[in-house]
């Protein structure tokens, strides 16, 4: 799709995911370090948890497809270098190290090339001298300020979510630079600040101030009826299932149909069932219905749920339509059918020369006319310098020797 595309990634960690999709769409990614490895080597999780240059996973899976060379850019002839390699490049991407306002490095490309940086915030705005992490930037979004209980800390996520985000919206921004590129022949230079990626995948928390509503509070982590907390997740036989307890007309009917299975399978009482739940809010506030009857519908659940297993329980909730999903961990990702059918996985890759043989997602999407295939694992430190400096730019080996000598490579 993208193969007669170069790509030059001058490695952080936001930039791995942009030059991840667009070496599984083809490109040439070329990865530059420092001498020392990229900064991405040093995230968590590591294989068997010891730490090494070698052993980030998440290295090794935001890396996949790409070829890796080491230039110190410190140093006058390792930009040069870059500034030789760039000729042949269609796409730079960068990032910033610390916070947006901080200089891009001093290297020209031709007019023709698409610059894609990615910043902490906009290089305009307020925050642009802000010494962002991926916990600032996330703060930022605004998201984390409605999640978790009202009277303890936010909560954030479990990975670097923001640095993703960015990633993922630096790909396409590029993708669409380099589609105009294809029309006019002109190079663009795009900024992709992880701020607004990550408040695009929030969405509509970042605009309901704007768009004249209140602001969105924190709220208990379960809704009541009648004073009755209802919970949204339950525990199965082997696990936890999710459900939405939805009322009126668009989503009341899911829950009446989760009900009347719940009373098929003798855990809740007929006359419950038969309830019109779209409007079971209604009828708490006209007095009908109490505080009993919603606590009787929750055990009911409770019970149904303990029956099951959640491959039964995701099972039923698509037969059924439910507004209800198993919660799946790794171990329920690995054995799903329908992830196995559609080809997930890919074939066991190794991780380095002397690494251990594992599985990854072999691709994001699946195409008609397109097979994103593993072309090889993440390159190991500086695996393809001597390669790529001989056969792009024609220096001999007593060159290459020089560059190790003095530090540049």
């Amino acid at each position: 799709m993208l193969n007669d595309i170069r790509v030059i990634e001058l490695s952080a960690p936001e930039t791995m995911m942009a030059g991840r999709i667009l070496a599984d769409l083809g490109a040439d990614v070329i990865v530059v370090e420092p001498p020392g490895g990229a900064p991405g080597r040093r995230l968590d999780p590591f294989l068997g948890d010891m730490p090494g240059l070698e052993r980030s996973l998440t290295w090794h899976a935001l890396n996949r497809g790409k070829r890796g060379i080491t230039l110190d850019l410190a140093q006058d002839d390792g930009r040069a270098l870059l500034a030789d390699l760039g000729r042949s490049a269609a796409l730079v991407l960068e990032a910033a190290q610390a916070c947006a306002s901080e200089p891009r490095i001093a290297v020209t490309f031709p007019d023709t090339t698409v610059r894609c940086r990615i910043t902490p915030f906009l290089s305009t705005g307020a925050k642009r001298d802000y010494q962002a992490s991926d916990l600032i930037v996330t703060a930022a979004t605004g998201v984390p300020g409605i999640t978790g209980h009202p009277d303890r800390p936010p909560i954030f996520y479990p990975v670097p979510q923001a640095m993703m985000e960015a990633g993922a919206e630096a790909a396409i921004a590029s993708l669409a630079a380099l589609a105009a590129r294809d029309a006019d022949g002109q190079g663009q230079d795009i900024e992709v600040p992880a701020r607004l990626a990550g408040m695009m995948s929030a969405l509509s928390v970042p605009i309901v101030v704007p768009a004249g509503n209140p602001g969105l509070q924190r709220t208990p982590a379960r809704q009541q009826l009648a004073g009755i907390s209802l919970p949204g997740i339950y525990a199965c036989q082997d696990g936890y299932v999710l459900i939405s307890l939805a009322f009126g007309q668009a989503f009341g009917p899911m829950t009446q149909r989760l009900m009347r299975w719940a009373v098929e399978q003798g855990c809740l009482e007929a006359r419950l069932g038969a309830l019109d739940w779209p409007t079971v809010p209604q009828q708490v506030e006209k007095g009908s219905l109490g505080a009993a009857d919603i606590q009787a519908a929750v055990d009911g659940i409770r019970a149904l749920c303990i029956k099951h297993t959640k491959a039964d329980f995701g099972a039923a909730a698509r037969r059924l339509g439910l507004l209800a999903a198993p919660l799946m961990d790794m171990q329920d990702i690995d054995q799903s059918p329908q992830y196995r059918e559609r080809g997930l996985w890919s074939s066991p890759v190794n991780l380095g020369a002397d690494g251990p043989a594992i599985r990854d997602p072999a691709r994001f999407a699946q195409f008609s006319n397109y097979t994103i295939d593993v072309a090889r694992p993440a390159p190991s430190l500086s695996q393809h310098t001597a390669e790529i400096l001989a056969t792009d730019l024609g220096l001999s080996w007593l060159e290459i020797q020089a560059l190790f000598v003095h530090g540049i490579i």
